[in-house]
């Protein structure tokens, strides 16, 4: 492919999958705003505890994951894929296994040390359940990832939509009928296994590689695989600790009420984690790509457009929430949870830097800086948890966020040197092209939002919603007419139009 078809492929796939990415944190939210109004601020807190298990103890998972695409993205041949996938298919078995019986233990844990009583037991019997739930979702998500490594980008985000609606309705009518905490909790797992029984399907009828048997080939693929999933682990038990810590440093210091506090900033700032790691879809393989045949053109302005294209979308969604922190939490959530809203502040800050593309993991790992990035976030998970054990017993719910937040700001220039050296970008054109229009526009918005609020100070759903709203659309508009020239309003209007044949343009 070539030009402006690369382009957009390589867009459309980070904007289908920021689409399936944010109707999934819509699900969530929407879960959780029913849980917050259904349960008291223990048993919420017994939820988060727990549940939020299958999510952070992804990261065997996803080490492989990224790794796991790569190699089948770059295989020659469908025989060959078929062989590399074979060796996936494998590790997401074994994988699958052992994250299983991590949450199963983790929650078994966490209910003898943190909880007591009924919340205990509860949590006990949803944790074994939702164990088992995430270690056969995890096994079957190696079709999801089989269509991410071949791009059809299109089809894979079709898919996992259609497994978020099918999750968002069998968690509704759960937490509508009344059902248990331990079922809430268990069931909390099921996105994994829905997306990748239906990402099988379209494979099957796609006639993708899927073939599961295993020789000394498939062993050597799993052997090529492996030395990168073991960098990308690192990188995700580090986000292991940084992000799981706070949880569990605030239930020990302080109570499931202090964690029911916490959530809603941790899920407001899940919404910005999890659009960072939508972007590695398509840039773990574009990056790769590019770095594999020292195409220092395309890589240079990946990097640059790239940063400047994620800058827009992070920077307004982090100023509204940092400008309306409090009456966000209290139209979301109800005002008992308001008290959340200094720590949610601090918490998103650190993406308004994070939001570059030349510094995010993914991006990194693709073009084969893993080890160095690996290094950094062990660091950084140190500094967090030696952070968040100083402070949560000094200043409550904003210890973990401010334990989070500091770290972060701080490794910036080492994290953004890598991104450079590794694409051979200057640092004032990065910042002419992309930091700086992001920023200028960032601070308008910030004081916009300030001044609605302290004049009008918007307390409802609607008044809140139409600030945020219009504030992050605004920004946009902004972007579009003041900040990119004509070829990339053009790409724009290109995407916001049905996109036909997109499975198509990602096969050789």
């Amino acid at each position: 492919m070539r030009g402006s078809g690369e382009a957009r492929l390589v867009a459309s796939g980070a904007l289908l999958q920021q689409l399936a990415q944010g109707l999934g944190l819509v699900a969530l939210l929407a879960i959780v705003t029913l849980l917050a109004r259904d349960l008291t601020l223990p048993q919420l807190g017994a939820y988060g505890l727990v549940a939020s298990l299958a999510g952070y103890l992804l990261v065997l998972r996803n080490s492989v994951a990224s790794s796991a695409v790569r190699a089948m993205a770059s295989a020659v041949d469908a025989d060959e894929r078929a062989r590399v996938f074979a060796a996936a298919a494998a590790l997401y078995a074994v994988v699958g296994l052992a994250t299983g019986v991590l949450i199963a233990a983790a929650a078994l844990a966490v209910a003898a040390l943190v909880l007591d009583g009924e919340l205990a037991r509860q949590a006990r019997i949803g944790g074994l359940g939702l164990g088992a739930l995430t270690a056969v979702g995890i096994a079957a998500s190696v079709y999801l990832d089989a269509l991410r490594a071949e791009r059809r980008f299109a089809q894979a985000a079709g898919t996992e939509m259609a497994a978020v609606v099918v999750y968002l309705a069998v968690m509704v009518t759960l937490v509508l009928a009344g059902a248990g905490l331990a079922a809430l909790i268990a069931v909390s797992g099921a996105l994994p296994l829905l997306s990748g029984v239906l990402c099988a399907l379209i494979a099957r009828r796609a006639g993708l590689p899927r073939r599961l048997r295993r020789s000394g080939r498939e062993r050597r693929h799993t052997a090529a695989i492996v030395p990168t999933a073991g960098w990308l682990l690192v990188i995700e038990l580090s986000n292991l600790f940084m992000y799981a810590s706070g949880r569990i440093v605030l239930g020990a210091y302080r109570n499931p009420t202090a964690v029911g506090l916490y959530e809603g900033p941790v899920r407001s700032h899940n919404l910005l984690y999890a659009l960072g790691g939508a972007l590695a879809v398509p840039t773990v393989p574009t990056a790769s790509r590019y770095a594999a045949t020292n195409d220092e053109r395309r890589l240079h302005e990946l990097a640059i457009r790239g940063s400047r294209y994620t800058l827009a979308l992070f920077v307004p969604l982090c100023v509204t929430l940092m400008a309306l922190a409090k009456p966000i939490l209290g139209v979301w959530l109800g005002d008992r949870y308001t008290g959340g809203a200094t720590a949610l502040t601090i918490l998103v800050a650190y993406w308004l830097l994070y939001g570059a593309l030349v510094v995010t993991p993914g991006f990194l790992v693709g073009v084969g800086r893993a080890p160095q990035v690996a290094r950094l976030m062990v660091v950084l998970a140190v500094s967090n948890l030696a952070l968040a054990l100083l402070l949560t017993p000094e200043v409550g719910v904003e210890g973990p966020a401010l334990a989070t937040t500091i770290p972060f700001v701080l490794a910036f220039p080492l994290m953004l040197r890598i991104g450079l050296l590794a694409t051979g970008v200057p640092l004032p054109e990065l910042v002419r092209r992309a930091f700086a229009p992001a920023y200028v526009l960032g601070l308008i918005l910030a004081a916009l939002l300030v001044a609605v609020r302290l004049l009008l100070d918007p307390d409802g759903l609607a008044t809140v919603g139409l600030t945020a709203v219009g504030g992050v659309l605004g920004y946009w508009a902004a972007c579009y007419w003041v900040v990119f020239d004509e070829g990339e309003r053009g790409l724009v209007k290109a995407l916001l139009r049905p996109v036909r044949d997109q499975a198509g343009e990602g096969e050789r």
